[in-house]
């Protein structure tokens, strides 16, 4: 058991647990369904890695269709940087999302492992359905806010850091895009939840990383961006 671990005085808890905070969570999400119920479409997180581990790029069809999809909308051929970084963010999204929310929301360490984490695309190719497997997901009662996101955050880095590390997008991607994905993903996490708990969050902080959203015809950064959009 880890040290922080053995300081929280933990209290574990069951499955029905895990449903009744996936619930909680589901009502809070704008746009995102989270649930444990999976379906036929569901691609689970540990089959991504085992591809990875093999040498595969599993998030290759995914940023290929995404591309396609661009360029009939927008009318020209997209610079294949703009589906790297959206499919991306949005596996990151999937992970920090459910961790994140049940931290913030409540006195949860919701934390899905890979065979309990799955993700389905809507037919816009971005998540629409995150799946949590209450039979392969951890739930512990933390009541310190701040060791409680701590830990939060370490589990969410556990679950991406050896997919983003691998992640092969057939276009550079230097480091301090790569991970600032991953840190953006985790804080605009943060900052959804606390908005749905009530409280006061203010604009939006200056990502470190950028969807590169400006390349594609008729679009210009967004207010966030780090190359200074307004």
């Amino acid at each position: 058991m880890e040290p922080e671990a053995r300081a929280a005085g933990r209290a574990e808890v069951g499955r029905r647990d895990v449903v009744d905070v996936v619930a909680v969570v589901d009502r809070a999400l704008p746009f995102t369904t989270l649930t444990c119920e999976p379906s036929a479409a569901t691609v689970w997180w540990r089959d991504v890695q085992q591809h990875v581990r093999a040498g595969a790029d599993p998030l290759e069809p995914w940023r290929s269709a995404l591309r396609t999809q661009m360029g009939q909308r927008h009318e020209s051929l997209v610079p294949a940087h703009v589906p790297a970084a959206f499919v991306l963010q949005w596996a990151c999204e999937v992970a920090a999302t459910p961790i994140a929310y049940a931290a913030t929301l409540g006195p949860w360490l919701l934390v899905p492992s890979p065979a309990g984490l799955g993700l389905e695309l809507a037919p816009g190719l971005n998540p629409f359905r995150i799946v949590v497997d209450p039979a392969s997901t951890s739930l512990q009662v933390d009541e310190d806010p701040a060791r409680r996101l701590r830990r939060a955050h370490a589990a969410y880095l556990e679950l991406v850091s050896e997919v983003v590390t691998a992640y092969a997008p057939d276009v550079r991607m230097g480091s301090r895009q790569r991970w600032g994905v991953v840190g953006d993903m985790w804080r605009t996490a943060l900052r959804l939840a606390s908005g749905a708990a009530g409280e006061s969050v203010g604009p939006e902080p200056a990502r470190e990383s950028c969807c590169f959203i400006y390349a594609l015809p008729g679009m210009r950064e967004c207010a966030a961006c780090p190359r200074g959009g307004r």
